[in-house]
């Protein structure tokens, strides 16, 4: 027995379109590949000469820091913006404002040109044109600190203190017990005006 024949049939010739497109898109899957591969690795070496940007510092504008020292006093630091620049908690102030006891009999206000915030020590560093003003009179000092814990406020660098038409220069100052003791050292002079 003999097999039987099968006829042959021809496939129609592929049309110059398909021909061409099964060569254009392997073609274009490998340029997408190598364009995806250049632009990660040109993002890779800005970061890596521009530094990368989660080593940005945190900028905030217009903060408000909020606490109370240990004698239960509420403060309230604000600034036009601050920026955290490292790890250990050191805030960057850029025009600070410190109110302690605000709407109180023992109010006190300090304002400065820029100030560092250290939230573990619980200090703010004040410099630049310092001026305080509160119940016992004003001054102002090149730079200061406040204490955050204490409520007490150092001042060096030269004073100037006035209290109505009284006035008085010293090296440095110091602030406590809400005011009520201000101590001034180094070359005092003073200027009473009686009255």
């Amino acid at each position: 027995m003999t097999a039987p024949e099968v006829p042959i049939v021809r496939r129609r010739p592929r049309p110059p379109l398909i021909a061409a497109l099964r060569i254009l898109m392997p073609a274009v899957a490998v340029l997408v590949l190598l364009a995806v591969i250049v632009a990660a690795a040109s993002t890779g070496l800005r970061n890596v000469a521009g530094g990368t940007t989660t080593t940005r510092p945190i900028e905030l504008v217009g903060p408000r820091l909020t606490g109370q020292d240990n004698k239960k006093r509420p403060f309230m630091i604000t600034a036009a913006s601050a920026e955290r620049q490292d790890s250990a908690g050191r805030i960057h102030l850029v025009s600070p404002v410190l109110v302690r006891d605000q709407g109180g009999g023992d109010q006190m206000r300090v304002t400065a040109k820029s100030g560092v915030y250290d939230e573990a020590a619980g200090r703010l560093q004040l410099t630049g044109d310092v001026r305080l003003a509160g119940p016992s009179g004003a001054f102002a000092t090149p730079s200061a600190v406040y204490d955050a814990k204490t409520g007490e406020i150092l001042g060096a660098g030269g004073v100037n203190a006035a209290a109505g038409a009284n006035q008085l220069q010293a090296g440095s100052v110091s602030v406590k017990d809400k005011g009520k003791s201000v101590i001034y050292k180094g070359g005092v002079h003073t200027r009473l005006n009686v009255k």
